[in-house]
């Protein structure tokens, strides 16, 4: 990697591409996917748990000084208000995803707070989002999962910042200089550790925020005149160098503006981790149709099949004492599914991780690790039930990219947690702004109904602990 600094500006040629991306650059398809991933997050965002209290404590929260609010109407700085926003976005496991990376939750909902404040136009956070997403993606595949397979880092918490400076440098209008030396200052406050897996901690919940947050904050100190190292992806004491064993640097700018690895999100459709979502989307299947009923108190056995990726070790969390854990955790989340229907947000909550059946069920739960492929998140369930057996197969799922019924699925996702949280008058103008973003004169007004929706969202969810 050393070497290849010396040849090689992939800062530069990042912050070059994040400074000059203009709409008509994008391709068609990715253009017509933005509206679909903003109507995602705004699925995802007013299931959250609110940190106000401590955001006034710490950002101040009103006063002589410019306030700004987020999503559940708390007023606070915009540092505040951004670092709220990524809570809830991926507060959750509700946001889509890919891979290594979470840009909906670790630059979305910063980009969305600054475009707010400065009444940017609905085509002007679009360009920015793409830039956010393409540079998330590409930063976050070149750091490969070693980072935290090996390193022990989150990686959203590290590939996140960078991406929102490169985005708020592009929604603000400021040049390629200007944008790497905020990619520069982000990649210094990079960070996040994966202990949280084996203690069940909230940071998790942070690390998204955080990216966005900080993000944000070194593209306002970049246009300020403070200096940031220009070329810290590839510096020899910088971002890849420290963070990834064996970085895949080449990826970061290999046809860059001509291939979109951005669009490529996974969603999820029920709130756990995505590498359980085929697995809890086709229990649910199963269900609707008919064809596989089964009383969760007769289940003695269940089997889950599938590659290697789906079943690996760091997720097999069979008695979780969090619900972070009971979310990150595939025979909790399968569980749970077979217990209660996760497409209502509202239904993974604390009872739920206190469940004598749910924990039974996911304690005694059998897997067969049927394949070697390390990416696929598919398989079949078994379960012996009553004396029978029941079979589901969980091969399809349309929350992959590509998918036939992929937008629909958004929408269905969009109309089941707005009905659930009991939101349905604020969200109908919140969706008819989302399709049509990029005619949006004023990205506030937008906000500003998102502020409305997750009020009324937190008023009707609490004191349900998430």
């Amino acid at each position: 990697m050393a070497s290849e600094a010396v040849h090689e500006q992939y800062t530069a040629r990042l912050a070059d591409f994040a400074a000059n991306l203009q709409w008509s650059d994008i391709p068609r398809d990715f253009q017509e996917l933005l509206p679909t991933f903003i109507l995602d997050n705004v699925s995802a965002m007013p299931v959250y748990q609110a940190a106000a209290r401590m955001a006034k404590i710490t950002y101040g929260s009103g006063g002589e000084h410019e306030t700004y609010s987020a999503i559940d109407d708390t007023r606070t700085s915009l540092s505040g208000a951004a670092f709220l926003n990524g809570v809830a976005a991926g507060c959750f496991e509700f946001e889509h995803v890919i891979s290594t990376t979470h840009p909906a939750s670790a630059m979305f909902p910063a980009l969305l707070t600054v475009a707010a404040a400065y009444h940017k136009t609905g085509e002007q956070l679009l360009t920015a989002m793409v830039v956010g997403y393409e540079l998330c993606v590409r930063i976050g595949f070149a750091s490969t999962k070693e980072v935290e397979e090996q390193r022990g880092f989150h990686n959203p918490g590290l590939n996140g910042h960078l991406a929102t400076a490169a985005a708020v440098c592009r929604l603000m209008g400021w040049d390629a200089s200007t944008t790497a030396f905020a990619m520069g200052i982000a990649a210094s406050s990079a960070s996040g550790l994966m202990a949280f897996v084996n203690t069940g901690a909230m940071t998790k919940r942070l690390h998204p925020a955080r990216s966005g947050q900080l993000g944000m904050e070194a593209a306002f100190l970049a246009k300020e005149g403070v200096v940031g190292p220009p070329d810290v992806i590839e510096n020899s004491r910088g971002f890849l160098n420290a963070f990834s064993p064996h970085p895949e640097a080449g990826i970061l700018t290999h046809a860059l503006g001509q291939e979109w690895k951005g669009r490529g999100m996974m969603l999820k459709l029920s709130p756990v981790h995505m590498i359980v979502q085929a697995f809890v989307y086709a229990i649910n299947q199963s269900r609707d149709r008919g064809e596989s009923l089964w009383a969760a108190e007769h289940i003695k056995t269940v089997t889950v099949s599938g590659g290697q990726n789906a079943l690996r070790n760091s997720h097999m969390i069979r008695l979780p004492e969090s619900l972070v854990s009971a979310q990150y955790s595939v025979p909790f989340s399968i569980a749970a599914a077979l217990t209660t229907d996760l497409r209502d947000p509202l239904n993974m909550n604390d009872t739920l991780l206190t469940d004598s059946l749910t924990r039974k069920i996911s304690e005694n739960m059998e897997f067969v690790v049927d394949s070697k492929d390390t990416r696929s998140i598919t398989g079949k369930i078994t379960i012996c039930c009553g004396g029978e057996d029941i079979n589901i197969d969980a091969g399809v799922y349309p929350g992959l990219p590509g998918s036939a019924g992929y937008a629909r699925s958004v929408i269905d996702k969009f109309e089941r947690v707005t009905s659930s949280l009991d939101i349905i008058r604020q969200i109908t103008a919140l969706r008819s702004m989302a399709e049509d973003v990029a005619n949006l004169k004023d990205l506030s007004e937008f906000v500003d109904l998102l502020v409305e929706a997750g009020t009324r969202a937190h008023g009707n969810i609490n004191p349900i602990k998430h």
